[in-house]
């Protein structure tokens, strides 16, 4: 009967091809220890393909539902420390760890429980199956194998971030979803940029669930702080986890989008209060959106927005608190009151819980506002002229002034108002640049470049290559795209790893010319070197060694044996065997190679196409 391949990364069926169409996924190289192989099956029925993520609590792989017939997510508890894989891919608990173990364990089960319990909210991704098996606990939930993360989609945009118009869109279905975690007793504790996946169809999503004891730092297990997005009780300051501490996050990552940069660390805004909004931004954000991020980024929890319903209120403006801004505009600046006439905008709808659609909503007048809001509508009259006369703004509680924050300013400015609630610093020694075309530069070259340091905050990602080692493969900024150091941008630029050299050692002289072809190497000698012995057979191979361009010799293969495509090296075998014991040398020979495609070994497993079952049978 006729099979097709199931690619392993995204799940989709890939007839006999070899390298799958969808994904490009062309890696043969199996999941390195602890984390379970490749077409490993749990629960008797989920077939393991790639890993996508782990932390300190455990790891997350892209499954099959051999019973279901449809890819999903699988969690496995597999917390660092606790456990070691033992033979068969089975957990055996450390000694001295099972009261830790089990306590950690059922902290899992009943969060993953309750998210099971959790229906009809579209940010939300909650499991479908919770069991056990292999000696700890298994969860499994919707595959969003073709989303991408909010990071990846902001760092798509040519901008850098989005208008508040499209971030109602995406944020406030999620800011509902997270209301029903609170309310089912669930702390998320890492909503993130990485943490928020929008799919195929253009909803964000929740993902990144782990028990309590991951998000706070000194809970005694491998925490997973996201920083700039973490509040500063996770941290081990002030109260312990609440609800307002992913008020905390969802406000700072709607910063992020709508900023385009990430908040400075909450440990470090406990000495450096400061986080800079420019004034464009400030201009072109309604009132109440500031309001509502000012107050949800407070330092202290008892000075924050404690609930989701309080941060939805506030995003979506009630009419009260509109004229309320729209009157300290005017009564403030009523000299400029031709330039603002518009007043505040209006408020939008409020997205329904359940489908995302929008709804209207109506809320009661209320003449009472938090001494924190009144600030914020003062602050964004203040924004208001101060971009007419080219400053910054930068509110008590949500500014910061930091290397890591995309929209600080010159340290130049000059204190308007003493009460430090309210700060303006002129525009001194603004740096412009275009970006120029880093692709093809090596990373060494540029990454201590004085020009780049005020406008760009440079984040690496290593990936296997055939291009030379430390060379930029790609970058998420387009070249051509003007930075200023007022609102310095994160670029993300893909480095060349170069090529694993795989152990050829103990094959013959020509499978191991083969590898290493197929590996990507181009440049490859053979030396006959020692005579073969009764322990050694004739042309196999008993050394390789590159040639080194820094030492100007021949040197071992790296401890990470990791080289570049064009690295030459040479191959040492066994000459014919012989009776004595004096090895001739011969005369070195070089086998001159062409760069060819590899026959890439896709991680697959067979899809019967007439029955639509799968198969886990190795190939």
């Amino acid at each position: 009967m006729e099979k097709e391949k199931l690619c392993l990364r995204c799940m989709r069926k890939i007839g006999n091809n070899t390298i799958c169409p969808y994904c490009r996924n062309e890696s043969g190289k199996p999941q390195k220890d602890p984390y379970l192989p490749l077409k490993t099956v749990v629960g008797g029925r989920y077939l393991i393909g790639k890993l996508v993520s782990t932390n300190g609590e455990g790891s997350t792989y892209n499954a099959f539902d051999l019973e279901a017939k449809r890819p999903v997510t699988l969690r496995e508890f597999y917390p660092k420390g606790l456990l070691t894989r033992g033979e068969g891919n089975y957990c055996l608990v450390n000694v001295g760890k099972a009261s830790e173990f089990i306590d950690a364990k059922d902290s899992f089960i009943k969060l993953w429980d309750k998210l099971s319990t959790l229906k009809g909210f579209t940010a939300l991704t909650p499991a479908t199956h919770v069991f056990e098996d292999l000696g700890t606990v298994y969860a499994v939930s919707e595959f969003l194998g073709e989303g991408q993360t909010l990071r990846e989609y902001l760092l798509g945009k040519e901008q850098g971030y989005i208008s508040w118009d499209e971030a109602r869109v995406l944020f406030m279905p999620v800011l509902s979803a997270m209301g029903a975690l609170h309310n089912a007793g669930i702390i998320h504790g890492g909503i993130s940029p990485t943490n928020l996946v929008i799919d195929a169809n253009g909803k964000m999503r929740i993902t990144g669930y782990c028990i309590p004891e991951m998000r706070t730092e000194k809970s005694g297990m491998e925490s997973e702080l996201f920083d700039g997005y973490a509040a500063v009780e996770q941290y081990g300051f002030s109260n312990g986890l609440g609800t307002y501490s992913d008020i905390y996050a969802f406000a700072a990552v709607l910063y992020r989008a709508l900023i385009g940069s990430t908040p400075i660390s909450a440990a470090s805004r406990l000495t450096n209060d400061k986080l800079m909004i420019p004034g464009k931004f400030a201009e072109q954000l309604p009132a109440y959106v500031i309001n509502a991020l000012v107050n949800a980024l407070q330092i202290l929890p008892e000075d924050r927005t404690e609930t989701v319903e309080e941060l939805r209120d506030e995003l979506s403006a009630s009419p009260a608190a509109a004229g309320t801004a729209a009157q300290a505009y005017s009564s403030l600046y009523a000299s400029h009151e031709d330039d603002y006439e518009e007043g505040v905008p209006s408020a939008p709808p409020l997205l329904n819980d359940e489908d995302g659609e929008y709804d209207e909503y109506e809320k009661e007048e209320s003449t009472g506002l938090k001494k924190s809001t009144i600030v914020a509508f003062v602050v964004s009259a203040v924004v208001c002229l101060a971009v007419l006369i080219g400053v910054l703004v930068g509110f008590k509680g949500c500014s910061g002034d930091d290397t890591d924050n995309t929209t600080t300013s010159s340290e130049d400015g000059i204190t308007t108002e003493e009460n430090g609630e309210t700060e303006i610093e002129t525009e001194i020694g603004n740096v412009s640049i275009k970006i120029p075309n880093f692709v093809g530069k090596f990373y060494d070259d540029i990454k201590d470049d004085d020009k780049y340091k005020q406008v760009l905050k440079f984040e690496t990602e290593y990936v296997d290559s055939k291009e030379e080692r430390g060379k930029i493969i790609s970058q998420s900024l387009n070249a051509g795209t003007e930075v200023t150091s007022l609102n310095p941008r994160t670029i993300t630029l893909k480095i060349s790893d170069g090529l694993e050299v795989p152990d050829v050692v103990g094959k013959s002289m020509k499978d191991a010319i083969d590898i290493l072809k197929e590996e990507g190497f181009k440049n490859i000698k053979t030396e006959s070197g020692k005579v073969a012995s009764n322990s050694a057979e004739s042309n196999s191979v008993y050394r390789v060694v590159f040639d080194d361009p820094e030492s100007n010799d021949w040197a071992e293969i790296p401890d990470d044996r990791r080289l570049s495509a064009n690295d030459t090296l040479i191959i040492y075998y066994y000459g014919e065997y012989s009776e004595s014991t004096t090895a001739t040398q011969p005369e070195t020979t070089e086998e001159t190679t062409q760069q060819t495609e590899p026959d890439t070994t896709e991680e697959d497993t067979a899809v019967n196409s007439g029955e639509e079952s799968v198969s886990a049978d190795n190939e």
